[in-house]
């Protein structure tokens, strides 16, 4: 199992490994954003706390959960930030772009060109 594993996940990490980086940086920007809810922004390094930590709640001879329980509190803690966080400020350190709201940019055809101007009632009498 074991003697598979390894090649396939050396194939497929140069495919993903851009992404692993930009989604770290962006949990990085996060959770040193001031934008972001200060109990948002400390569920990372709570969750690394309990990753680093020697003690657990689950304990290890439990097949599966008590290996992973780290991991599974660590991504978790990763997901709460990156969906509870202002959808603005993601965007903003994803470097996407906020959609427009203005009529100009959905429809440009429909949009008439004028001018305006402001008469003096004063001037008017």
């Amino acid at each position: 199992m074991s003697r598979l594993f390894i090649p396939v996940l050396l194939m497929l990490l140069p495919r993903f490994l851009p992404t692993i980086i930009k989604y770290f940086m962006l949990v990085w920007r996060l959770s040193f954003d001031r934008r972001v809810n200060i109990i948002i922004r400390g569920l990372v390094p709570l969750g690394l706390v309990y990753f680093l930590w020697p003690f657990d709640l689950i304990k290890d001879n439990i097949p599966l959960i008590g290996r992973m329980d780290d991991l599974i509190i660590l991504g978790m803690a990763v997901l709460f930030l990156v969906k509870l966080s202002p959808q603005h400020v993601v965007d903003e350190h994803l470097g996407r772009a906020a959609p427009s709201d203005r009529p100009e940019d959905k429809d440009p055809s429909q949009v008439v060109d004028g001018k305006a101007r402001f008469i003096d009632e004063e001037q008017d009498s």
